[in-house]
């Protein structure tokens, strides 16, 4: 598991053409490496206890080719769940609707209404929009252009950590550890081993 979860997150960055992703927003190859990425997030995740729930929903605005991607991998098994992936149309009535939350391309209000939407409910928030974690999301993607910053090797993802706590779902270490962790809009250095 652990050598497939590492294929499966660092092959992709590293077979493709940097310059190509990180122009081009709305890159299909770019949308199918973030599906991917969501997948996977979703085996390191632990969401509170619901033994009446038998599916693990995810929640795709504003996101149309991350949704395209996933839609595929509707039906599979996680964690004993049944993966189901649908897009919303609306930000509004997202009450206990889903477990992931992404959030695509929007108009710059639509993160801050979902966000608060969702806000202290245990449904995992998601975007590769900047400034996303400093509005209480708990994951951003990082644009591939970006991980190379003065010849060091960037992490992939932020996480804001008390987003996460604060919605009861637990981050497993593996994941954090490939992470730069934010607390509320302020970088943490975590040394873990």
């Amino acid at each position: 598991v652990r050598l497939l979860f590492c294929l499966i997150l660092i092959l992709p960055w590293i077979t493709m053409p940097r310059a190509s992703l990180s122009s081009d927003p709305q890159n299909p190859q770019k949308q199918k490496i973030m599906a991917l990425y969501l997948y996977n997030f979703l085996l390191f995740v632990d969401w509170p206890e619901d033994p009446a729930s038998d599916t693990l929903k995810i929640a795709i605005y504003g996101a149309p080719q991350v949704y395209e991607a996933l839609k595929s991998m509707g039906g599979k098994t996680i964690k004993g769940k049944k993966l189901v992936v649908f897009s919303l149309t609306h930000p509004e009535g997202l009450d206990d609707c889903c477990q992931v939350l992404f959030v695509g391309d929007t108009e710059p209000q639509v993160p801050r209404d979902l966000l608060k939407e969702v806000n202290g409910k245990p449904i995992l928030t998601v975007s590769h929009t900047a400034g996303f974690s400093r509005l209480g999301g708990m994951v951003l993607f990082k644009d591939p252009g970006d991980l190379r910053k003065d010849g060091k090797k960037q992490k992939r993802f932020i996480i804001n950590l008390s987003a996460v706590r604060k919605s009861r779902l637990k981050i497993r270490s593996r994941l954090l550890r490939m992470s730069d962790i934010v607390y509320g809009s302020k970088p943490v250095n975590l040394k873990m081993p």
